[in-house]
């Protein structure tokens, strides 16, 4: 009897195995896949033909590209329905209220985090915030850090002091409204402000904002697609049903989540620096050759100097086994338009001298 139980719970051991490899194969196959679509498309606007199959920053680019989709999708409407859930369960007042309160200071913290986390650079953290109340001499990294200290105590202390104030049970409703509440939604206040100054701050940032609607709507056009066919799936009960809606629903899922690729590239991501999936340079080059030819090149800043000449500072936008693909420094409009790019062999190179950007690259065109 000992040996039948060891054997069911060996097997159910093995098929939980089983199910987190799949899962994981398919979760990289996404990753992969995405990653791969939104590099070609972005390469092509560049002028770029000839990139590989087999490259690991594809998965890179499809976990960025996977986790804006889920922040302006799957995570709201997670977070609302926790939240709710767990105020309606309580015993604490003002639900819904408080219920929004905590959405909007948990949803925020996080989108800020995600958003500094992918889009934002040294240059920024360091730049002076147009707070759009007044002038006030606060660089991004202060005024984050004082947001996340009166989020914290929003998310975390709050909390611990409504139920201490329910458990005492004296004046319960009149401190919620006079203590309670006002903290709360100061919370609320201080992130609006955070994103106003980031709005106001960095014309890149409107450029995004602007151009990023088209990716927020596709992507919760797929999301209620998903949803729907979900719905429909588990209410109906013929199989002949399900292997039709199934086939259709997938085939359209496919096709949305073409269009919210394409929408990403358009939208997004130039904005996101090249070490986090995007094609935003952190970096300028100076291409050093012996060759001649590369005179006629119009790039800004050709040198020659004892027969050594220097291409340069440049872009590089991409580079594959045989190619460099670089684009001028001084390229502006590059958020507006996609910029030229030139093709240098880099059998021709004989080094490259890297120098870290520090006034914002191309972000520094738009201000």
């Amino acid at each position: 009897m000992k040996n039948s139980a060891d054997e069911i719970i060996s097997s159910a051991y093995d098929k939980i195995d089983l199910d987190i490899s799949k899962i994981m194969v398919m979760v990289l196959t996404f990753f992969y896949g995405t990653g791969y679509l939104i590099q070609s498309i972005t390469l092509r606007n560049y002028g770029v033909y000839r990139f590989e199959a087999v490259k690991l920053q594809y998965i890179e680019v499809g976990i960025t590209f996977t986790v804006l989709l889920l922040l302006v999708t799957l995570m709201p409407v997670s977070l609302f329905h926790a939240h709710f859930r767990i105020r309606k369960k309580s015993n604490l007042p003002n639900k819904k209220i408080g219920a929004a309160g905590y959405l909007a200071n948990t949803y925020n913290l996080l989108f800020l985090v995600l958003f500094l986390a992918l889009f934002i650079t040294q240059n920024e953290w360091n730049s002076v915030l147009n707070f759009p109340l007044g002038k006030y001499e606060i660089n991004l990294n202060i005024a984050f850090s004082i947001y996340c200290a009166i989020s914290i105590f929003v998310l975390i202390i709050l909390p611990l002091v409504e139920r201490e104030i329910v458990k005492k049970n004296v004046l319960v409703k009149p401190l919620f409204w006079i203590f309670v509440e006002p903290i709360r939604y100061s919370g609320v206040l201080a992130g609006i402000l955070i994103d106003l100054s980031l709005f106001n701050t960095f014309t890149w940032f409107q450029v995004l904002t602007i151009k990023g609607l088209t990716f927020v709507l596709s992507a919760i056009l797929l999301f209620g697609i998903a949803s729907v066919i979900i719905f429909y799936m588990r209410k109906l009960g013929d199989k002949r049903s399900l292997h039709v809606l199934f086939a259709v629903g997938s085939t359209g899922l496919l096709l949305l989540l073409y269009i919210c690729i394409n929408a990403y590239v358009y939208s997004v991501v130039r904005h996101i620096p090249m070490n986090r999936g995007g094609k935003l340079p952190l970096s300028i080059a100076h291409l050093i050759t012996k060759q001649e030819v590369f005179k006629t090149i119009p790039i800004h800043d050709i040198n020659q100097t004892n027969k050594i000449i220097s291409i340069g500072p440049v872009y590089v936008i991409d580079e594959t086994n045989d190619y460099f693909y670089v684009a001028k420094e001084e390229s502006g409009e590059w958020y507006k338009k996609w910029v030229t790019t030139f093709a240098i062999k880099k059998s021709e190179i004989l080094y490259i001298r890297n120098e870290r950007v520090t006034n914002g690259g191309p972000r520094s065109n738009q201000l």
